[in-house]
């Protein structure tokens, strides 16, 4: 990694361990409120059931049976690398992130406070839909290329992928399952462990193929 790259990495890590100590000493930030109320705000008739959706998808069991099709998939394929990657991320990203929720102990939202539409049992800080999405379907994002040959089609998946994302972390906030101070640790964490996760993965990858632009 170069000195800019371990840097803006070294910022980001810096900047997650703030929010994981303000988060343990805080119930939420300014804005989480208003920013929160606001998203719950937007009068769209179909919101309610896509929020609903799209935080159902990266549920638990939903997120285990769609990682675990996606491995066999890959490994099927031949495309083993890539399968004990996605494996290795996504439940290092969940063993992560329930480490995390124990250590910070935020709770949940409060009805008092926001509209509770989903059940809040649980910590808060970060949100384990939000970490999964972003590490799982950026991981994709960045393997489409090499899986996908026609661009058009690595596009239409790459923005689908880009959307889920999205989608997940509106969710959870719309819903008021958490914060959105909650999602963006999840982003960093996300980011965090996808950066490694990608480097290192471009090294085997390098080894595997023999090229040394891989």
């Amino acid at each position: 990694m170069s000195k800019p790259c371990a840097g803006i990495y070294g910022f980001f890590f810096a900047l997650f361990g703030l929010l994981c100590y303000l988060a343990n000493r805080l119930p939420y930030f300014p804005g989480d409120i208003t920013a929160g109320s606001w998203l719950q705000g937007i009068d769209i008739s179909f919101l309610n059931p896509v929020m609903r959706a799209a935080s159902y998808i990266s549920s638990f069991t939903p997120a285990f049976i769609i990682v675990t099709l996606i491995v066999i998939g890959l490994w099927v394929s031949r495309r083993r690398l890539e399968a004990i990657f996605v494996a290795s991320l996504t439940s290092s990203a969940a063993l992560l992130n329930w480490l995390l929720k124990l250590q910070i102990s935020r709770p949940r939202p409060a009805g008092e406070l926001i509209q509770v539409l989903s059940d809040n049992n649980g910590l808060s800080f970060p949100s384990g839909h939000v970490t999964y999405a972003v590490v799982f379907y950026s991981f994709l994002f960045y393997l489409t290329p090499r899986l996908v040959k026609q661009p058009v089609a690595a596009g239409i998946l790459r923005s689908l992928l880009i959307i889920f994302i999205l989608a997940t972390m509106a969710s959870r906030v719309y819903l008021g399952a958490h914060w959105p101070s909650d999602t963006l640790g999840s982003l960093l964490l996300g980011g965090l462990l996808l950066a490694p996760t990608i480097a290192l993965y471009n090294n085997y990858a390098k080894v595997k193929t023999g090229d040394k632009n891989a």
